[in-house]
């Protein structure tokens, strides 16, 4: 049941809302200008393709191993009638809202009506871990 709340607040954290204010209007007056500054790019990862599918989701577990590394683990079952591609992606640490390293593992062709396990190692987590976040994409 943890799990499904899990996912269920990862799927409603991806959806975003919008304003339907209209933009700002520029001014007239712009200030001098100051030092230059360099404008520095940082790369973006790409957004999560699928659906999500947290109802495939089951027996997911995730935590620090006797070598203090943290892992997960899960099975994911295609109820479908054709083959399934899943993504799933785990993150350790508080919810923030701010871009965070998770871990995000390809289970390739699950057959329909098919279930499979999967493991998920060296998930990157904070010196004083936190709570795993799970996330499934079915990618039909």
């Amino acid at each position: 049941m943890r799990t499904l709340a899990v996912a269920l607040l990862l799927v409603l954290a991806g959806c975003g809302g919008g304003s339907d204010d209209p933009p700002p209007k520029p001014s007239k007056t712009s200030a001098a200008p100051t030092k230059a500054t360099k404008a520095t790019t940082k790369p973006t990862p790409a957004p999560p393709k699928g659906t999500p599918a947290p109802e495939a989701l089951s027996k997911f577990h995730c935590a620090k191993n006797s070598k203090d590394v943290w892992t997960a683990s899960g099975y994911l079952a295609n109820r479908s009638k054709s083959k399934i591609t899943f993504q799933v992606t785990v993150y350790v640490g508080e919810a923030a809202g701010a871009a965070e390293k998770a871990k995000t593992h390809q289970v390739a062709n699950v057959g329909a009506n098919a279930s499979t396990k999967f493991d998920i190692d060296d998930l990157p987590a904070p010196d004083d871990g936190g709570p795993c976040h799970v996330q499934v994409l079915a990618q039909r």
